[in-house]
């Protein structure tokens, strides 16, 4: 069984082409999927700094679009998937409430806006959907964090039906994200990287690590079941 589709949608008017903002771009693929990114040049570090939207496709499901036109059409095209989307504030104010109106199976919606005080009038009445940020790398996080939960939720219903082959695949996916965001939690992008003290957030891995955590506990199916499990 193959990990079904996440799909991240960005939109934004300010995405000139499907590259703009490489290194935010690279910053977010190396963060949800563990691929290294591209060594930045310096004056993309500043775009980074500058918390002016991200990423390109690259190994993760994320498809950037200019209009809300474009957003819905995406968002139709994978209803069958699980769907984030991230938007700016002046997008948001039109997408989220076509969103809220015509797709209910998206309620993970994700502002990205510098000035987050304009935009307090039309998002308090969607507080439910609506997580909003100021800075790209605290949305990296937080998102990365969402991802993370929804597979340790989709490995759990195969730990219920005993299928520790799948579960384990959810749940080796969730433990790749955590360790990924916590790693990038302690980084500030600068002309080079610096590194925090933060400690870890673990309250995903704490789900999944140890010797009674999901991750065991899919291996132990597994074993039962006679399935060979890949030693750590």
């Amino acid at each position: 069984m193959s990990i079904p589709s996440v799909v991240i949608i960005w939109c934004d008017a300010s995405f000139e082409t499907k590259n703009s903002y490489q290194s935010m771009q690279d910053e977010f693929n190396e963060t949800t999927t563990g691929v290294s990114a591209q060594e930045p040049d310096r004056m993309d570090v500043d775009i980074v700094n500058e918390g002016t939207n991200y990423f390109h496709s690259n190994n993760v499901p994320l498809i950037v679009t200019r209009t809300t036109e474009e957003a819905e059409t995406e968002i139709q095209k994978h209803s069958k998937e699980k769907i984030f989307v991230i938007c700016s504030g002046t997008s948001g104010r039109i997408l989220v409430p076509i969103i809220s109106r015509n797709f209910p199976y998206v309620h993970d919606i994700f502002i990205f806006a510098h000035g987050l005080a304009a935009h307090t009038d039309w998002t308090a009445d969607y507080k439910q959907m609506v997580k909003m940020f100021r800075f790209h790398t605290t949305l990296l996080i937080r998102l990365t964090h969402e991802i993370t939960k929804y597979f340790i939720k989709q490995g759990k219903n195969y730990l219920q039906i005993g299928d520790g082959s799948s579960a384990l695949k959810y749940f080796k996916q969730a433990q790749k994200l955590e360790i990924e965001a916590n790693r990038r939690s302690k980084t500030t992008w600068n002309a080079v990287e610096t590194y925090s003290n933060q400690p870890d957030y673990r309250r995903h891995l704490n789900l999944l690590e140890g010797s009674n955590g999901l991750i065991a506990q899919a291996e132990n199916i597994m074993r039962h079941q006679e399935l060979p499990v890949q030693s750590h």
